[in-house]
């Protein structure tokens, strides 16, 4: 399981991450839930929605048309912003919530000088077996509010 979010304009965005077939990566579309960061319980519903929704598979073939479609991109369309790099430098923050084997980590983004977002490896968190998700989901809510705050 591997869901993202957005911090954007004080709203959390969760698209639907897509398992492309064979290929070990995912791609985000439609749909996209999201919800006021300040917000507590509606954010822990739009999170609850995404796992719900998991990570259904997609063809090679229709990531290409995907990917070569970015500007109509389903995060584009939800956030209402003109263009990735206008998207990329507002944001205020990106998480993953990622789960396997029943392990549960939160991995943080953090802003490439250039363009763009990479995992900074030293803000990952690592559960221990058996944590139960509402208690990973309080965690990345507390992460994402304090970003805020920041």
């Amino acid at each position: 399981m591997d869901i993202s979010l957005r911090l954007y304009k004080g709203i959390v965005y969760v698209p639907t991450s897509h398992r492309v077939e064979g290929r070990g990566f995912h791609v985000t579309k439609a749909p996209v839930t999201s919800a006021p960061v300040e917000q507590t319980e509606n954010l822990r519903q739009a999170i609850l929605a995404a796992l719900a929704r998991g990570n259904p598979p997609i063809s090679l073939n229709e990531t290409r048309a995907t990917l070569s479609d970015s500007k109509n991109s389903a995060i584009l369309r939800a956030t209402q912003a003109k263009s990735w790099y206008v998207l990329d430098r507002q944001t205020k923050g990106l998480w993953g919530l990622v789960e396997k084997d029943g392990l549960y980590q939160i991995r943080v983004d953090q802003p490439t000088e250039i363009r763009g977002w990479h995992e900074d490896k030293s803000k990952r968190i690592q559960f221990p077996p058996g944590t139960a998700i509402e208690d990973v989901i309080d965690r990345l809510i507390a992460m994402i509010q304090a970003c805020v705050r920041e």
